[in-house]
């Protein structure tokens, strides 16, 4: 080896070096960056509970409570509504599906909040009977969908909902909802 090839093998050797540094440095100040704004931001997530409180299906008995809950959950995920918090709506009722009705039901959902935000309205619903079947898997809700348009009520209507429900994997699942004709 030679002089000149040791002193270019050198100048590599430090330009390697001083380029690992330099890329260490770099990392390091995008770490404070990052550090800096997680500490200096202020997050605030807002749970709203879900009506589903006791309940469950042992040995093919399903609690007629927690079918009433997962009702009035659907129920209120659908219709209270504003076109603020679409997408919680239809988390919930994604989350309440069955796996083989999850795409008619979001379809049917994104309807309504299609509507929603076409009008700009508010809908709230106010439940008033709740009747089940037989079979308890069955739940009709009777009750008045008001509709808002900023804060005037514009409107007030009877409403009355079957929601259809099964049982999927030891769990109860909703599988249809559909709007029953008022008796007067």
């Amino acid at each position: 080896m030679n002089f000149q090839t040791v002193q270019k093998q050198l100048r590599t050797a430090r330009v390697g070096r001083n380029l690992g540094f330099g890329l260490v440095a770099a990392l390091g100040l995008m770490n404070a960056g990052l550090t800096y704004t997680i500490f200096s931001q202020s997050n605030q997530v807002i749970l709203i509970p879900t009506n589903v409180s006791d309940g469950m299906v042992a040995r093919g008995a399903v609690d007629k409570r927690y079918v009433e809950a997962l009702a009035l959950d659907a129920v209120y995920g659908l219709y209270n509504a504003s076109p603020a918090n679409l997408e919680y709506g239809r988390s919930v009722i994604e989350r309440l599906a069955a796996v083989a009705d999850r795409s008619t039901l979001l379809r049917h959902y994104d309807e309504v909040s299609t509507d929603i935000r076409e009008r700009d309205i508010s809908t709230v619903f106010y439940p008033g009977t709740i009747e089940h079947t037989n079979n308890s898997l069955t739940v009709v809700i009777e009750g008045q969908l008001q509709t808002f348009l900023n804060t005037v009520l514009v409107n007030i209507e009877p409403r009355r909902m079957m929601l259809n429900f099964v049982t999927e994997a030891g769990s109860v699942r909703l599988s249809r909802i559909s709007r029953l004709e008022v008796e007067e």
